[in-house]
């Protein structure tokens, strides 16, 4: 090795010694990295790092000046960030007279990869390299961090890391239920918000072409983006509070043909969910869509669901979901599906939640400590099947969480994150012992261009075959290894806030109450996902949760209330033993109806009821009346009779139509009717007082009609007589 000089050896001196703020009194912020990876070959060529400097003081700093300082980074766990410390590359490479309070101002330096790493032949590895901001007394007044590396794979005992990058393909949930009450059945929306991720140019459209140009990557897919771009394909209505509602648009109605929320609605084409649905299911279906794996339906929040009765009970409707579009084939020969916790983050009541919903769930979830394990597929307590991503390649320190709010900075989006890509996967290299490391970048990740460069940068092209330290894995050689038991204490703790009960409570009871009717639909081809929606983990970091749940239960409760039974008003009065009492069943649904009707009465005894009255069909829109057969034994009593709908036959199940665990109240009138029936059976004694009074009233007629003859003939023998 050539010695370049004692001064870089040199720990920091007076700047090391120098005290540091809590609050930097400079913040710097690095715009260009370039090249990412230096030249293995040729350490005459210069970096370029380049970016801006502000003083975020109230008055003006003077002779402030910029350093550039290395230091040799270890361990993963311990990047850490610019301190004023280590050995000085370029002391005042950049000076400035004057620094304006809040005025950003630009640097550059481009020092050659001998002068950066100290050596001609620098040490293999990882090196921080920090641009310091100091005073002209040599106290530090804030910096930026950045990464070198420098031939990973030769660091002793170094494997080139593999990965295994999951590709989330996530978006917003935006069907409601409602559709147009015409021919069309076109959906209708609550916003636009939904059908605009599907813009050209837009995050989603992004993330397919990303994707695609990468070397591999293991896509993980929510079936309901795709279900939902292609609903919306043939056209949708929105509400719009501006528009003019004279052209025919009418009010929102579910899915039935009912009355949903009333509103002024626009109608759109549906050309751009049309286009990404095209290009989703194509680059899925090509080469590219190899390794794809599926969501369970709808991205369910399964953190809040798996901590209560009622998200239990809708976490088990959503493993239920049969897919209306598959957009993975069978992974791994085995049709599994990742189940997937917020952030990663997931305790004992998580896994147990996620496997008291079904079988063939891969729970994906994250940890600090996988890269010291043999494998990235564990077998947790209550979790046989689990896969754990790295933390560290998967942090925010590379993939930005832009639905997150993050302070603002100078740097420019990507630069950083991309070389800290290159040192992480490095560093991986120290701790690899031949096993795949999982990385899963947040739901709505929006990687820039330079940290795209930095994941595939290991061709041959940009690094020699000899030297690349990192290649891209399929997740099936994950799940191919055995599980090997761990620790659920290793795992993210759950730290975010769950979703509100009252969206939990919401969503149960829109699903039983959606489940009541369309059991009662056999032909119907219905939406099954329609109330799952708004527990969706898109919603935790975004806004807008609460207005969605609340359209989406309005519409399943207006829906529902479409089929109801009645009665007349009216006591009914029956004479005699037997009769029937009549109800009647209306459905003002778009679709023909089977129900089923069960009866009994107050008392028993005096009216007497068979309780299963079998089932009754009520075509479209049509009512129908059923006649009860009832035997009375009463006299002048008043019996009410109760008729019930039910969803099925079986008389042992709870299965009424109006459901009987509802969280929050609704009006059950239309579930069952009420008909007060007054008694009056006829006794011995009155039947034979009636009998004999119809006697003597024959008799009496009798006797009347005799004597008006007998005057009739009388003046004709007098007259004879004569």
């Amino acid at each position: 090795m050539l010695f370049v000089g004692a001064a870089n050896l040199l720990p920091g001196s007076a700047h090391a010694e120098a005290a540091h703020s809590d609050s930097p009194a400079v913040e710097v912020g690095i715009n260009q990295v370039s090249p990412q990876i230096p030249d293995f070959n040729d350490t005459k060529k210069q970096i370029t790092f380049a970016g801006k400097i502000r003083n975020t003081g109230t008055s003006t700093l003077r002779g402030v000046h910029l350093e550039v300082w290395r230091s040799l980074v270890t361990s993963r766990a311990s990047m850490g960030s610019a301190n004023g410390a280590g050995y000085p590359v370029q002391t005042k490479a950049v000076t400035f007279t004057e620094l304006a309070a809040g005025a950003p101002q630009s640097w550059k330096l481009a020092p050659t990869e001998t002068e950066l790493f100290g050596y001609r032949t620098p040490q293999p590895g990882v090196y921080a390299i920090d641009i310091d901001a100091f005073d002209d007394d040599g106290v530090f007044l804030g910096g930026q961090r950045t990464y070198m590396v420098w031939k990973p794979t030769a660091m002793s005992g170094a494997k080139p890391a593999r990965i295994a990058l999951m590709w989330p393909v996530v978006g917003q949930p935006g069907l409601t239920g409602q559709k147009k009450p015409d021919y069309s059945a076109a959906p209708i929306l609550s916003d636009q918000s939904v059908v605009q991720q599907f813009a050209p140019g837009s995050r989603l459209t992004r993330i397919l072409t990303e994707g695609a140009g990468l070397p591999l990557v293991n896509w993980l897919v929510d079936p309901d983006l795709l279900n939902t771009a292609n609903t919306l394909s043939g056209g949708y209505f929105y509400s719009d509070p501006n528009a003019n509602n004279s052209g025919g648009s009418s009010p929102g109605t579910g899915s039935s043909g009912g009355n949903g929320t009333s509103s002024k609605l626009t109608g759109a084409p549906g050309t751009d969910p049309k286009n990404w649905y095209g290009l989703a299911t194509t680059t899925l279906a090509g080469p590219h869509g190899n390794n794809c794996w599926n969501l369970l339906y709808g991205d369910p929040d399964l953190n809040t669901l798996s901590r209560s009765d009622p998200g239990k009970s809708v976490l088990k409707a959503v493993a239920k979901v049969k897919l209306p579009i598959s957009p993975c084939r069978v992974n791994g020969q085995t049709g599994q599906t990742i189940a997937w916790p917020s952030d990663g983050q997931a305790d004992s009541t998580t896994l147990a939640g996620i496997a008291d919903a079904g079988s063939k769930l891969v729970t994906l979830v994250g940890s600090n400590q996988v890269s010291g394990w043999p494998s990235a597929h564990a077998a947790l307590p209550g979790s046989p099947d689990t896969v754990v991503y790295d933390n560290y390649l998967s942090g925010s320190s590379i993939f930005a969480d832009p639905a997150k709010t993050a302070p603002p900075t100078l740097n420019t989006s990507g630069v950083l994150e991309g070389q800290m890509w290159l040192a992480q996967t490095a560093l991986a290299d120290r701790d690899n012992s031949g096993r795949v490391l999982v990385v899963t970048p947040p739901r709505d990740f929006d990687p820039p261009q330079e940290l795209l460069q930095a994941i595939s940068s290991m061709n041959p092209g940009t690094v020699p075959a000899a030297d690349q330290w990192f290649g891209l894995d399929d997740l099936g050689k994950v799940l191919n290894t055995p599980a090997t038991p761990e620790h659920a204490s290793a795992l993210s703790p759950v730290t975010t806030a769950n979703l509100s009960t009252d969206i939990v409570a919401s969503a149960s009871d829109s699903q039983q109450l959606y489940d009541a009717l369309h059991d009662i639909m056999p032909s119907d081809q219905h939406d099954p996902a329609v109330s799952l929606r708004p527990t969706a983990t898109w919603w935790r970091n975004h806004s807008g949760d609460a207005a969605y749940s609340q359209t989406v239960y309005s519409t399943a409760v207006a829906d529902h209330a479409l089929v109801s039974i009645g009665g007349q008003a009216p006591p009914l009065t029956m004479s005699g033993k037997s009769g029937t009492v009549p109800v009647t069943i209306r459905n003002q649904t778009n679709t023909a109806i089977t129900v089923y009707v069960r009866a009994h009465t107050s008392h028993t005894v005096q009216l007497k009821v068979n309780e299963d009255q079998g089932p009754h069909s009520v075509e479209r829109g049509q009512s129908a009346t059923i006649r009860i057969p009832v035997k009375g034994e009463g006299n002048g009593v008043q019996v009410d009779l109760y008729a019930t709908l039910y969803t099925c036959p079986d008389m042992t199940q709870n299965c009424t139509y109006y459901p009987s665990s509802l969280i929050k109240p609704i009006n059950e009138d239309g579930g069952h009717t009420k008909v007060t029936v007054k008694v009056s059976r006829i006794g011995i004694i009155a039947l034979g007082l009636i009998i004999g009074s119809g006697i003597l009233l024959v008799l009496l007629i009798g006797l009347r009609v005799y004597r008006a003859k007998r005057t009739h003939h009388a003046p004709a023998q007098d007259t004879m007589a004569s």
